[in-house]
């Protein structure tokens, strides 16, 4: 499929190249074998995985033959898209076929599932060691280290913490250290609410504040627009238009008060007891006093100040540990774990799932607004129709890019941790 130089019409995709390499270096281009790809990215999963559907009529599984050690080049952008920022164009390691079918005596189709290639390290190292230090660092090494980590070429993109930790790894995997050390991290501003996970650029270790805190990539609205038409009754195009568009939404969960009462968001309560200092401590969280401390996608917090919650709606003992470590005080994560199971179920607080036209450089972790309009009859004297509760600032969180011959489509779920009106003035 030859690149193209301009663009279209909204979804527009140029597959440049798809290729399969074998153990042994050989290089097939499949390009015009290519049915349709689709390639998933989450934030709080810490890889990307995807799938290309192939229509094969050069016998490609005894030509290498498939085994499970083959990999595949991907590179497509939207036309006019040639940043490297804004473009798929990475390796990737095939690990799984599945439904082959016969379509007659010549082809055959089936789907090759992939993953990013450090998913193949992660896979194969279990490490057994101590790690100590400033937390930002031993990301760093855990992304990037030949022997301890990843082994990623990409670009890694670290926020920097304000705390140290001091811990062993028992036989983990890269991975589950990344994962281990977010949920003790910290940034000078008091956030714990670190994640690690892969995006379009490369690996993300940051907080969902510094995410709160991007300038907007991308404007979306839910609405009845139409294209407009020209004096000879033909429709006028306008691409940028077109991709602001929402084409389809849904809500699968407007709310839930029983779980975020049971999850602790609202409120919880830990016990702590040490028994080397021989120290009992009872700690409350309280969401409402918490939220001006830090930033946030919109003003409001998710609860008003009537809101009925109680610290004892969850308790849960959590141990410390004092002087495992020389001159080293308490190695644990209690000092941030309640903020950090209130702000993560925050972040979810409300959650949006859209279908738009696709783009290249739609990847999780960007923040983008959304505009909706309220479900009611608009009267004579009202001139916002605007629905200010689910109108507002957001995070990708989770996108499915699928992409097939003729378009590029987006399914990506959306989610905020904040309203744009506040409850306590009547939701104004």
């Amino acid at each position: 499929m030859q690149p193209a130089e301009s663009i279209r019409f909204a979804g527009d995709v140029s597959i440049d190249k798809i290729e399969i390499v074998s153990r042994n270096g050989f290089i097939q281009n499949v390009t015009n074998q290519v049915i349709a790809i689709e390639l998933f990215e989450d934030i709080f999963t810490p890889l990307t995985t995807g799938n290309v559907v192939l229509k094969d009529s050069l016998d490609l599984a005894n030509l290498f033959p498939f085994t499970g050690e083959e990999f595949i080049n991907i590179l497509i952008r939207t036309p006019t898209m040639d940043q490297p920022e804004k473009i798929i164009n990475h390796q990737y390691y095939i690990y799984k076929m599945t439904d082959r079918e016969l379509l007659g005596d010549r082809s055959v189709a089936y789907v090759l599932h992939f993953i990013s290639t450090e998913g193949i390290a992660d896979l194969n190292k279990k490490i057994s060691k101590t790690f100590g230090g400033k937390i930002s660092e031993i990301a760093k090494t855990l992304i990037t280290d030949k022997y301890n980590g990843l082994e990623t070429k990409k670009k890694v993109f670290i926020e920097d913490t304000a705390n140290n930790v001091n811990y062993i790894s028992n036989f983990w995997s890269p991975i589950r250290n990344l994962n281990y050390i977010a949920g003790n991290a910290a940034n000078s501003n008091g956030a714990v609410d670190y994640l690690f996970f892969e995006n379009r650029t490369g690996f993300n270790f940051n907080s969902l504040e510094y995410l709160y805190q991007q300038p907007i990539k991308q404007h979306w609205v839910y609405d009845s627009y139409s294209r407009d038409f020209g004096a000879d009754g033909r429709a006028i195009r306008n691409v940028e238009a077109d991709y602001s568009k929402v084409q389809e939404i849904s809500i699968p969960e407007a709310y839930d008060y029983m779980d975020k009462t049971r999850s602790g968001m609202f409120a919880n309560r830990m016990i702590n007891y040490d028994l080397t200092t021989k120290q009992y401590i009872d700690k409350k969280f309280d969401l409402i006093a918490e939220f001006p401390k830090n930033k946030h996608l919109n003003d409001f917090a998710l609860a008003s100040n009537k809101n009925i919650s109680r610290s004892n709606s969850l308790i849960f003992f959590y141990p410390k540990y004092y002087n495992n470590f020389n001159n080293y005080k308490d190695v644990t994560n209690a000092h941030t774990i309640q903020k950090r199971m209130s702000s993560l179920k925050a972040a979810e607080g409300i959650k949006v799932q859209i279908n738009v036209f696709g783009r290249t450089d739609y990847t999780v972790g960007m923040k983008v607004s959304l505009t909706l309009n309220k479900i009611n009859p608009i009267g004579k004297n009202e001139e916002d129709v605007t629905d200010k509760l689910y109108s507002g600032n957001y995070i990708v969180a989770a996108i499915n890019h699928y992409i097939n011959r003729q378009k590029h489509e987006c399914s990506i779920e959306l989610i905020k941790d904040s309203y744009g009106i506040n409850l306590d003035q009547g939701g104004k």
